[in-house]
């Protein structure tokens, strides 16, 4: 397998060859794949001057496909299995438009490889600690990211996002070592709770978003709403009084100060909360310049010694589900 760096380097300059231009990218995923690519939005959100960027989930792609969708697109699509439907006919819909396609999937010669003009096979493990941070599927939807930008504006601090990806799976080791102890706290606090909000904002909102919808909600039947720590206080913070459950995944760098705001608010007012501190749990050994661009992906990292913790906590494996490919749906 080759190099995330590399591989995600001339899978770009080959769709750049291969077409005048690419002005638009769209992340389109379901569930955990594509919030899997919110760190990748977010960096081109903040740091791309003409490049336009669109992030959808894949059946609204089929079914309000955008206008603007054509052969100066490109479209980066993930699914595990490389077989979900909407995801599939996702890419068949970009491609009919043509744009070019980028298919990421953990098994190959998949639906989704059919439909691809390049395709990334990912590192996966059922135990994350046993695959490169760095090598997963989010951080691929980061390194492609880099190359669009680095090979049609340019990237300043290429070299540094270059540099903390090297850095990443050292940084992420040490974080989970750091909170084994706190999961564990956190797992008998919160193992009754029948609703659990997660709160982040910036760089870790998709990690957030993403512990709500697959993690709590799939995994762990818990009743639970991902709340951006801007918008807390524009109607989410009325439910909070003595003991309503938070998890707030703090990111450092620029919305810092979002997640300080409303953790004030929930300590002032009783309210429950687990605080999980990029800062205070190894980010800042990145470079400065992009270290806030790795929150997401940090966050994820860490939240996946907290989830172990509190299914064994509750007696109900991750893997368990009520619906998920037991019923037609």
């Amino acid at each position: 397998m080759s190099h995330p760096h590399q591989q995600s380097r001339q899978i770009i300059s080959a769709i750049l060859q291969s077409r005048p231009a690419i002005e638009r990218v769209y992340f389109v995923g379901c569930g955990g794949s594509l919030t899997g690519f919110y760190p990748a939005k977010y960096f081109l959100d903040c740091e791309a001057k003409k490049l336009a960027v669109g992030y959808i989930t894949s059946n609204e792609f089929v079914h309000a496909t955008p206008q603007a969708l054509g052969e100066n697109s490109l479209v980066i699509l993930a699914s595990q299995q490389g077989n979900t439907p909407e995801t599939v006919e996702a890419a068949r819909v970009a491609r009919a438009k043509g744009a070019a396609t980028v298919g990421l999937t953990f098994a190959p010669a998949s639906p989704l490889c059919e439909h691809s003009d390049e395709v990334i096979e990912y590192r996966w493990a059922r135990y994350p600690e046993t695959v490169n941070p760095a090598q997963q599927k989010a951080a691929y939807g980061l390194w492609l990211a880099l190359e669009l930008l680095q090979q049609t504006e340019g990237y300043a601090h290429y070299e540094a996002m270059v540099s903390a990806f090297e850095q990443f799976e050292e940084v992420v080791r040490e974080g989970q070592r750091k909170v084994q102890e706190d999961a564990q706290r956190f797992a008998q606090a919160y193992k009754d709770d029948k609703v659990i909000y997660m709160m982040g904002s910036g760089p870790s909102f998709g990690a957030a978003h993403q512990q709500s919808i697959c993690i709590l909600l799939e995994m762990q039947w818990i009743n639970s709403a991902s709340v951006h720590s801007g918008e807390y206080f524009h109607g989410p913070f009325e439910i909070t009084e003595e003991g309503t459950p938070f998890v707030l995944l703090q990111s450092e760098g620029r919305t810092r100060a979002l997640d300080d705001r409303a953790i004030r608010f929930i300590r002032q007012y009783g309210g429950k909360l687990q605080l999980i501190d990029a800062r205070e749990l190894g980010i800042n050994a990145l470079p400065e310049t992009v270290r806030d661009y790795f929150c997401g992906l940090f966050h994820t990292a860490l939240l996946d010694v907290y989830n172990l913790a509190l299914s064994q906590a509750r007696h109900h494996p991750l893997t368990t589900r009520r619906y998920m490919w037991k019923v037609e749906y």
